[in-house]
């Protein structure tokens, strides 16, 4: 990638000297003014509700939709990203209502403790996802023999259509006329990408009996989406200005075979909000207007990435995250979110633990600011092992195996 010099660079140790020190564990480190009025700026939380399906949120009374509005409750965020929320439009069911409307109205909004408030949040956006949708024409994506079959030749792994999608919850407004949506990005348009390429020196098309060897073949090229859910720009105009919330959801980097084809592919889905951010040209929208972020503009980049800084596993031999988003001068990330939960387990940073491998924690998701923003304070929800408030460790383990991560953001120091 080509990095454009921008001001933000020249604006991240600003940003860095308008923050307060400290990270605490739930939503307890919240700065006041002399008059008693909160002045933490926006808080933004990332939560990835793992599979959270239409028949949970549509009606009041499930366990996990409750644990996690516990948890939400507790941090009581502005703004609201849930990954893994399934897009019920797409998925053609209780089709009145969006899924996170529908979470908002059954369970944010309800009190889920008697020490806790409800939420209201009066704005939500559901964007449509790849996930479970499939071309027009049948491909064999995967290379398993067969062609049009969910949910290896749909454009993003998915068993129907809208599933593992994510959704947004905003205190503030948003701006939907200036939304710009990347759902159809075509992976081929991003130059330097790293896709296997059937005929391409190292790429394994005719594998061992016991291997996987997924690449593309040069009509796969032509359709082959990059978002494997969608990336999506949405500006909230929150207290002092617009603040662009880019969010995605890269596709897993393993279970691909000696090609490492879904490595690669995270790879370039975590680089394309770098390149966004940085300007390149190359980038166009589902409108078809095309070039990346305005150079002054604000943005906070909100999510599951599924990737991590220092990531070394066989399987991960790739680590966008390290060099587009942690070593990136246009992400604020020098005071990262910590937990005492995942210092327990030996990486404070953590925000995922167990999962498809047993007993590692991980630092897959992201709160992160633009560098001419004011970070105030930020934190991953996840108490010790012996923390006297049992019940939040209870809940954010039914919630998920993941931890919601929240920072507080002003758009600067006045605010």
């Amino acid at each position: 990638m080509v990095r454009l010099k921008t001001r933000r660079a020249l604006l991240k140790t600003i940003g860095g000297t308008a923050t307060a020190a400290g990270f605490v564990g739930t939503a307890s480190g919240r700065q006041r003014t002399r008059h008693g009025k909160q002045n933490r700026g926006t808080r933004y939380a990332a939560f990835n509700v793992i599979e959270l399906e239409t028949e949970q949120v549509q009606k009041p009374g499930d366990p996990q939709a409750e644990a996690a509005a516990r948890v939400i409750q507790e941090v009581r965020p502005d703004v609201l990203v849930v990954n893994e929320l399934t897009n019920n439009l797409q998925q053609g069911k209780y089709t009145d209502r969006t899924n996170i409307d529908a979470f908002v109205e059954n369970y944010l909004s309800v009190p889920q403790r008697d020490d806790l408030d409800g939420i209201d949040y009066e704005y939500t956006l559901q964007p449509k996802s790849n996930t479970g949708v499939l071309p027009e024409q049948d491909y064999d994506f995967n290379k398993d023999g067969t062609f049009g079959k969910r949910p290896g030749d749909a454009f993003g792994f998915g068993v129907y259509p809208g599933h593992y999608a994510f959704a947004i919850a905003s205190k503030y407004p948003i701006d939907t006329s200036s939304v710009r949506s990347f759902q159809t990005f075509n992976w081929a348009d991003m130059p330097g990408n790293l896709i296997p390429v059937a005929g391409e020196e190292g790429v394994v098309t005719d594998p061992e009996d016991d291997e996987i060897a997924i690449y593309l073949t040069e009509e796969d090229l032509d359709v082959y989406r990059l978002p494997s859910k969608t990336h999506i720009d949405i500006p909230f105009e929150v207290e002092g200005g617009t603040v662009h919330g880019l969010f995605a959801h890269p596709t897993p980097p393993g279970f691909d075979g000696v090609n490492n084809f879904n490595g690669r592919w995270n790879h370039d889905e975590v680089r394309f909000f770098a390149d966004y951010v940085a300007g390149e040209d190359y980038i166009y929208d589902d409108s078809g207007v095309r070039g990346g972020l305005d150079d002054d503009a604000s943005y906070v980049l909100m999510g599951d990435m599924n990737a991590g800084p220092g990531l070394g596993r066989d399987e991960r031999p790739l680590h966008p995250a390290q060099e587009f988003l942690v070593d990136n001068d246009d992400f604020y990330t020098d005071r990262l979110p910590k937990s005492p939960g995942g210092a327990q387990r030996g990486l404070p940073t953590a925000t995922r633990f167990g999962g498809d491998f047993e007993g590692v924690v991980e630092q897959i998701d992201y709160v992160l600011p633009s560098p001419d923003l004011s970070l105030r304070s930020s934190s991953v929800v996840w108490p010790s092992k012996n923390a006297t408030k049992q019940n939040l460790g209870e809940d954010v383990s039914t919630a998920s195996d993941h931890r919601l991560v929240w920072a507080d953001i002003a758009t600067h120091p006045g605010h």
